[in-house]
């Protein structure tokens, strides 16, 4: 039995199979997707994930899209469609205990309506809750790994398993998910009562002026420096708004990369090698991508 009859003889969700990258990421590029998986459960992921490592078959999980890019060649795997699982949250004597895929930025905005914080620094990350947990994201001198708890997740063998976070070997845009076959299911937080939203507010009409939220694009492209930010370096390059066909760095912040049109993976590709090769050619920076490249 293949992995399409497994999934549709057992009820585990829904296969599509006329899909791209281009209609399911923010930067609006990539090829066609083999097959789609959506789950309609926990468990029913948990039993078609525990199939595909069984059965040693290629995967990607896309949550919101929005820090990927996907080549231009079509993926000859299984992609598992996270963004469509049902999410909530739950607070009790001050800990959140919030389902992984529950979109990060409203996550921000649920809480500081209800007075709880402070997970304002959420508020203007892209994706679901899961992949701010995968990469530690963080903003304004603050990141996850500052206020999660434990994290629960699916493991190799199909099991649910919760680690603290101490255990979640939390670095700069990393965590241990990077490493291991799992996906994140939830998460607990610590909360206190706080009034965040005002800052929420203030704080999206400063991103809406200093990043191209109107354009397509995948959030930051590099990782900062330690010594310097990115967008400085890029900036110190002359290549704020240089275009590359329908590739662009953003006029508006040099760290974005937009898509102006219809432009390419490879297209988008070649400008990030571009920066990264002049980066260290002419000032001796390395410049490592935050994105996920597939």
């Amino acid at each position: 039995m293949n992995f399409e009859s497994y999934v549709l003889e057992n009820d585990l969700g829904t296969i599509e199979k006329n899909y791209t990258f281009k209609e399911l990421t923010t930067i609006g590029c990539g090829g066609r997707i083999a097959l789609l998986y959506t789950p309609n459960s926990i468990s029913s992921l948990q039993k078609a994930f525990t199939y595909i490592l069984e059965h040693e078959l290629s995967y990607f999980l896309l949550g919101n899209g929005s820090n990927v890019l996907a080549r231009d060649e079509d993926f000859k795997g299984i992609v598992i469609h996270l963004r469509k699982i049902h999410y909530s949250y739950e607070i009790k004597d001050e800990i959140l205990d919030c389902s992984a895929f529950y979109p990060t930025s409203k996550l921000a905005y649920d809480l500081a309506k209800e007075e709880w914080g402070d997970l304002s620094f959420l508020g203007g990350i892209p994706g679901l809750l899961g992949g701010a947990i995968y990469n530690n994201s963080g903003a304004y001198k603050d990141e996850i790994k500052n206020h999660l708890i434990d994290v629960t997740y699916i493991n190799s063998a199909g099991n649910l398993i919760t680690i603290n976070n101490k255990d979640c070997a939390f670095a700069y845009r990393k965590s241990i998910f990077h490493y291991i076959d799992g996906i994140i299911i939830s998460a607990r937080f610590k909360l206190k009562k706080m009034k965040t939203l005002e800052v929420l507010e203030r704080r999206a009409m400063a991103r809406k002026l200093a990043q191209p939220l109107e354009s397509r694009n995948m959030g930051s492209i590099f990782k900062n420096n330690p010594l310097i930010p990115a967008w400085k370096v890029i900036d110190a390059l002359g290549m704020r708004g240089f275009h590359f066909h329908d590739a662009a760095v953003s006029a508006k912040h040099a760290n974005f990369i937009i898509n102006t049109g219809s432009a390419k993976s490879s297209e988008i590709l070649n400008l990030i090698e571009l920066i990264q090769r002049r980066a260290e050619l002419e000032f001796g920076v390395q410049l490592k991508y935050e994105i996920t490249i597939i």
